[in-house]
């Protein structure tokens, strides 16, 4: 099944959302990506980001599934392993949560310019909610135990489209 729009309970202000379908094979793509990317970690080959919170092997998974549905909504090549600060998908960071509630993680040594967009669900199903501009993320976020936390409902919904000033 390939990307719909969809509006759900809780998802940025009830905004559209984009929601992506992985098959298994694509599944097992973005799981291999995200074990590779743990392996190389613990080998000293890939910097971790600064951050408060050591990531675990779900997370690597699953963000790197997020990534891979990104790529497949956008329709665009998905480079899976590539260095810690390549784009995830050719136009965007993607940062995945595994809370419905939660919010999009942001790092002070993020790029201003970038844009992130915020991933929910787990593999098979993915939700885009929302997205932010580095530099607009920095402002607003809060600072928590994990990092800085941008919440769902401050983000710019999928339906506005960003541009180099803003927003479309």
């Amino acid at each position: 099944m390939g990307p719909t729009h969809q509006r759900r309970p809780g998802d940025t202000e009830m905004n559209t959302v984009f929601t992506v379908q992985l098959n298994p094979d694509e599944i097992h793509l973005g799981a291999s990506h995200g074990l590779l990317r743990r392996f190389k970690k613990l080998d000293g080959q890939r910097g971790d980001r600064i951050q408060k919170m050591q990531s675990d092997w779900v997370n690597e998974i699953e963000g790197a599934c997020a990534e891979l549905a990104w790529a497949k909504l956008r329709r665009q090549y998905w480079t899976g392993v590539a260095g810690l600060k390549a784009k995830d998908g050719a136009d965007a960071e993607i940062r995945w949560t595994r809370h419905d509630n939660g919010g999009l993680i942001i790092y002070a040594h993020d790029s201003d310019d970038a844009v992130f967009v915020l991933a929910k669900g787990v593999a098979p199903e993915y939700r885009f909610v929302g997205w932010i501009r580095g530099r607009e993320g920095k402002q607003i976020a809060r600072e928590t135990n994990f990092g800085l936390l941008v919440p769902a409902d401050e983000l710019h919904p999928m339906s506005e489209k960003p541009t180099k000033e803003g927003v479309a």
